[in-house]
């Protein structure tokens, strides 16, 4: 009977935890990207996770295609040289559906010193399913699709307000200025992101022209709390994040460059950042870009560049996810 007892009691231990886990997966934990793609500024697919091609189909316009449907998707796309290099300029990257092929995505790089088209190196990310955390949002604030979305606002001109029916400060917030379908965005802006003022499940998204006039705009959010992920302050300290062994500021002030490093490596994966600030409040309304690459020397790192569009470099906050 003792022995009955003490496999019975073992079971029903092992079923609590079971549960527990799943409950926790199913309602508040966001994880990192499902597919994600890096290509080159010439059009060729370097490295992917669910990518099977990337394609140059004009001045700065590629088509990035995966081996399933990502049109109820969100996607993030973060200009970066596709090795340990830099982009080193004012570099803005907008996502849209790929009119006609479902399994594809349109991504378009500016050079934000003209606003002109200008072939540049990508990461793209792409968020998929109940699982992850994610928004579509259009530019006047309703909700085009997402996951674990329990409202989108339209606060005042590109001020944006999501949440979602889970805890999200202690996450990473990245977003990218694009079309809720197909289409592009003729003539993008910046994109920044923060904590909700007031409400800790709350992201606070605000868009503007690249002379840094709040102007409204369709977005794609993603939110990762788990993974590699990194909330770095503009001085380089880290405000938050998860497998972060260190964060650096490279350069004196202003100079715009930071170093993170995880514990493990992450040279064959891609980087998504957005610039953003690490607390509930607040925002950052200087136009501004970020671009990333993998830090010379150290396959464990992750090298990140701030750009004001003016073309000048600047020190800020920003939110970085690694997917792999």
């Amino acid at each position: 009977m003792q022995v009955r007892s003490v496999v019975a009691r073992s079971a029903s231990l092992r079923l609590l935890v079971a549960t527990t886990v799943i409950f926790a997966l199913g309602s508040g934990t966001a994880i990192a990207a499902g597919k994600w793609e890096v290509g080159s500024s010439a059009g060729a697919l370097v490295r992917s996770k669910g990518g099977t091609a990337y394609a140059t189909l004009s001045t700065g316009t590629y088509q990035a295609t995966f081996n399933s449907s990502q049109a109820s998707c969100a996607y993030v796309a973060t200009p970066g040289d596709t090795g340990a290099g830099a982009v080193s300029g004012p570099i803005e990257a907008t996502v849209a559906s790929r009119a006609g092929n479902a399994n594809a995505l349109f991504l378009q790089t500016f050079d934000q010193t003209t606003g002109s088209l200008s072939n540049q190196p990508v990461h793209v990310a792409t968020y998929c399913g109940k699982k992850q955390t994610y928004a579509v949002v259009g530019a006047d604030g309703t909700l085009a699709r997402g996951s674990k979305v329990v409202s989108s606002t339209h606060i005042s001109t590109g001020s944006y307000e999501v949440v979602f029916n889970h805890k999200v400060n202690k996450c990473a917030f990245t977003a990218a200025i694009g079309t809720t379908g197909a289409g592009s965005i003729l003539a993008p802006g910046e994109i920044t992101v923060a904590g909700r003022a007031g409400n800790t499940s709350g992201v606070f998204v605000h868009t503007m022209d690249r002379t840094g006039t709040a102007a409204d705009s369709s977005f794609h959010l993603a939110v990762a709390c788990g993974g590699d992920i990194a909330v770095i302050e503009a001085d380089g300290t880290k405000a938050r994040g998860a497998h972060v062994v260190s964060s650096t500021k490279l350069s004196g002030a202003n100079g715009g460059t930071y170093q993170v490093l995880f514990d493990r490596t992450v040279s064959g994966c891609a980087y998504t950042a957005t610039v953003g600030v690490s607390t509930n409040g607040g925002s950052i309304t200087t136009p501004v870009t970020i671009t990333t690459a993998t830090r010379a020397g150290n396959a464990n790192g992750v090298f990140v560049f701030i750009h004001q569009t003016n073309g000048s470099t600047i020190d800020e906050p920003f939110h970085l996810n690694v997917s792999c």
